[in-house]
């Protein structure tokens, strides 16, 4: 989710146009209920999240946000699967599943 303080006003430095995007994120996709699955001798993993087919509107919304990233000199990197690993959580816009090994890591 993309929260910025306070709940709907993004950062000062967010450009406008881009601020109106995770905007529209944060009043539109709800936040998943659960974004990890933990073990007692493995630790956390933590899923990652990915939208539906379905989700048409955010769809199109991160391929244009992604653009304005970009153009602002953020590098933005486009995923898409067929098998996202073990489903943790769904609802009708999203998924989050537990990455397969094969998954390229982010932040890591």
């Amino acid at each position: 989710r993309f929260r910025a303080e306070p709940a709907d006003a993004p950062d000062r430095a967010t450009p406008p146009e881009l601020a109106r995007q995770l905007t529209w994120y944060n009043r539109h996709l709800p936040v998943p209920c659960r974004l990890c699955r933990e073990f007692r001798r493995r630790g956390t993993i933590w899923g990652i999240c990915w939208f539906r087919p379905e989700a048409k509107e955010a769809i199109a919304r991160a391929h244009y946000t992604a653009w304005l990233m970009e153009e602002g000199g953020e590098p933005v990197r486009r995923l898409m699967t067929e098998a996202p690993g073990e489903l943790l959580w769904r609802d009708a816009m999203q998924v989050v599943t537990k990455p397969p090994k094969m998954m390229p890591r982010a932040f890591a």
